[in-house]
């Protein structure tokens, strides 16, 4: 500002033409000139780069060397517009390096068996920082040498000074064609670096991902091996419970053996004790030489029957008592071989059962030892588990929530509180994404975004794949100086913890998803006080209704934001806790957080409820935007969230009646019609998105009709989707009815283009033209 105003006079002064005078006055007036042209140099170069001895020492015409000072002014202009483009290049480094920083943070959380990936992928993001450093580097000796160059052209520019201006023109035209040439190499390596960046993110993304299925599976295999381990637990107790049942029964059934043994034993050794002192009566002679002393006493006896005629009586009478002892002899010959027999057989079963119970001894100490490992395995998990929870203790469940407390920690100082008038901030904001992406976006596609925000924070991007859904918020953010992040969806979300993560009370940490760090950045200080965009990409990919029910009744529970509402994270505080989770488990939802989730419509995704479409503010994208050529933008400031919202209070104000006519216009000419014919309705939350919705768009550049016709298309004829039972001619009757009533509908210049669409298109669903 300072600058503006010897420039301002310095005009004036050029301007007025003075009367001719003679020399002496002319002169005079000429030193005069001159001397307000080097006051002017002063301000612009700086006392250091023009003194005095500039122009005293000059010998040239006043005239033309006021014209010279004129140039080398315009010359140290051109100098600064390059030394802001710099800065504004150093700006976007840092900001790259910052996030490069932040996602080596992220891959800091994996345990040792990702040690190799994090080995990679830490020695990538070295690399990258390397780059950043060349970069930082490169730029730096540019910079020198720019400051050299500069140098170097204020001195022949003081030399130029007392030469011909033949010198000092070519000297321009030279240092043109250098600016020039620095210009366009400067935007070719920014194109470099933008491009290499782009790649870069995209290679951080998809590790992103890949880490994330890592992670799903690791978290898969914990749980399995926690199950084992609990069945281990399980099948190890049963298995000791009976083995040691086994065990005592046998213990049992082999004592009832050993006493049955002990008794047939003891009664063996008394049979055996019988028949010693059989054989020591029978003089220890064998049984069998007793056999055969009982078979010749049989034969003796014989021999004596038939001796018997002849022989005395009491030959007779000893004979028969020989007999009678030879036949007690020999019954208890046969009783003493069949003893022997029987215990022989007792003998050998005795032999087997011992080694029996030797067997039966060893499996009962192997199944010890078995149990005894198995306890020690226990123990070892136990205290393996023990000092886990040891080294979780004094540490945060949310590791990176904690760290962005720190990293976050600064307000910024350079937010703009004051809103350019809307229609310029969509034309520059347009502008800048074209220039710095190369993006087309018509600007009532940008002016309904921007008025979305004053009514929603949920929105939804329709449109076919490539036309840039997942850009238009990352780039709308970054036009405007406020924060954005990218979630991808995933196919197999089927809860609210698929979105925001989950808590592993056996190792005390919380799981933080993409999402849930992003929400938490969007309020930490750096970010707090500008709006700040979650772009849920794919969103429809699986029902949003189940993973993204929590999020969509916080924004339903206090529409009126009395008060900021919460997602539960878990379901009893931790500690220590990061510094903005309420009651240590809560995180807040911030009213300058958006969600922006982008939808294709084809066989791999879902449709929306009407619950999600109500509460949305809807957007369908255009297949073909028609590109366009823009002069060279400066950025826009940093706007901070209050600066947008008393904008938007300013328009709700100024254009109440705009909103009243769109109001009255769906009351009286489309509410009867579309109740009876096809049980179409609305209420108060259609009301409140007019209310906020009208007049942003046309305190932005637009006008009533163009907002209305968007409400139509995305708000109420969005209800005929999918209803077949309706016929074709009550479609056409209605594209009539609406095209002929439109003309009431005051700031209507343009006939209803969305509208009209949409009903074409159901028709054609129908099978008719």
């Amino acid at each position: 500002m300072a600058r503006g105003k010897p420039k301002r006079q310095t005009n004036q002064r050029r301007s007025a033409t003075p009367p001719r005078q003679p020399r002496a006055k002319t002169d005079q007036l000429a030193a005069e000139q001159v001397a307000a042209l080097f006051a002017d140099a002063q301000a612009e170069l700086g006392p250091d780069d023009v003194s005095d001895s500039t122009v005293v020492d000059s010998e040239p015409d006043p005239i033309e060397l006021a014209e010279q000072l004129r140039q080398a002014v315009a010359v140290r202009r051109a100098y600064q517009e390059a030394s802001a483009r710099l800065r504004r290049r150093e700006t976007e480094l840092e900001e790259r390096a910052a996030k490069v920083d932040e996602s080596t943070l992220k891959l800091g959380e994996w345990e040792a068996r990702l040690v190799n990936d994090r080995a990679a992928l830490a020695s990538r993001i070295e690399a990258i920082d390397e780059r950043d450093r060349r970069l930082l580097e490169d730029e730096n000796a540019l910079r020198a040498r720019q400051e050299r160059d500069k140098e170097e052209l204020i001195a022949d520019a003081r030399a130029e000074l007392s030469a011909a201006r033949s010198r000092f023109d070519a000297a321009r035209r030279e240092l043109d064609d250098e600016l020039t040439r620095q210009r366009e190499r400067l935007q070719e390596e920014l194109a470099r670096e933008r491009a290499a960046l782009d790649e870069d993110r995209a290679a951080v993304r998809a590790e992103r991902q890949r880490l994330r299925r890592w992670e799903g599976e690791l978290q898969i295999r914990e749980e399995d091996l926690q199950d084992v381990r609990e069945l281990y637990d399980d099948r190890t107790k049963l298995a000791v419970t009976a083995a040691t049942e086994d065990m005592r029964l046998q213990a049992d059934h082999l004592r009832r053996l050993y006493e049955a043994a002990r008794d047939d034993a003891e009664r063996q050794g008394r049979q055996i004790a019988e028949f010693e002192r059989l054989r020591r009566a029978m003089d220890d002679r064998d049984p069998d030489e007793v056999r055969d002393e009982i078979d010749r006493l049989r034969a003796d006896s014989a021999e004596l029957k038939r001796l018997r005629l002849t022989a005395p009586a009491e030959k007779e009478l000893q004979l028969s008592a020989l007999e009678e002892e030879a036949r007690r002899l020999r019954d208890r010959c046969v009783v003493y071989a069949a003893d022997n027999e029987r215990l022989q057989r007792q003998l050998s079963a005795h032999q087997i059962t011992a080694t029996a119970l030797e067997r039966m001894a060893v499996g009962k100490e192997a199944l010890e030892a078995e149990v005894r490992a198995y306890r020690d395995m226990i123990e070892e998990e136990e205290r393996k588990w023990q000092g886990l929870v040891a080294r979780r203790e004094g540490t945060s469940p949310l590791p990176m929530c904690t760290e962005m407390d720190a990293i976050h920690a600064d307000r910024p100082s350079d937010l703009a509180e004051d809103v350019p008038p809307l229609p310029e901030l969509v034309s520059r904001v347009r502008a800048l994404i074209r220039q710095q992406h190369h993006l087309f976006y018509e600007e009532v596609d940008l002016r309904s975004f921007l008025a979305g925000l004053a009514t929603s924070q949920l929105h939804l991007l329709q449109g076919i794949s490539g036309i840039g859904k997942t850009q238009l918020p990352q780039r709308f953010a970054e036009a405007i100086g406020a924060g954005s992040a990218v979630v991808s969806v995933g196919a197999d979300w089927r809860t609210p913890q698929d979105l925001m993560g989950y808590y592993n009370a056996f190792e005390r940490r919380f799981y933080e998803s993409e999402f849930t760090k992003a929400l938490y950045r969007a309020q930490c200080p750096a970010f707090a006080d500008q709006p700040y965009f979650i772009v849920l990409d794919e969103m429809n990919l699986s029902h949003p209704e189940q993973y993204f029910n929590d999020v969509l009744s916080a924004l339903e529970r206090d529409v009126n934001r009395t008060a900021t509402p919460d997602l539960v994270l878990m379901s009893a505080a931790v500690s220590p806790s990061p510094r903005l989770l309420r009651e240590g488990r809560l995180l807040p939802v911030p009213r300058s957080a958006f969600f922006v989730g982008t939808a294709n419509h084809d066989e791999t995704t879902v449709s929306f409820a009407d619950k999600t479409y109500d509460r949305a503010h809807v957007i369908e994208l255009p297949t073909s935007p028609h590109p366009f050529d823009v002069p060279p933008q400066e950025p826009l400031p940093p706007l901070s969230f209050q600066a947008l919202t008393h904008a938007f209070n300013a328009a709700e104000a100024k254009h109440r009646d705009a909103a009243a006519d769109a109001r009255t216009f769906l009351t009286n000419q489309l509410a009867g019609r579309l109740a009876d014919d096809f049980r179409i309705s609305w209420g108060s939350r259609l009301n409140k998105h007019i209310a906020r919705y009208v007049p942003v768009v046309v305190a932005a550049g637009g006008t009533v009709g163009e907002a209305t016709d968007h409400l139509i298309a995305t708000k109420i004829l969005r209800k005929l989707h999918g209803r077949y039972e309706i016929r074709a001619d009550e479609l056409k009757k209605l594209r009539d009815d609406l095209e002929s009533r439109w003309s009431r509908l005051p700031g209507s210049d343009m006939p209803p283009m969305r509208s009209r669409s949409v009903i074409e298109a159901l028709i054609r669903d129908l099978g008719q033209a």
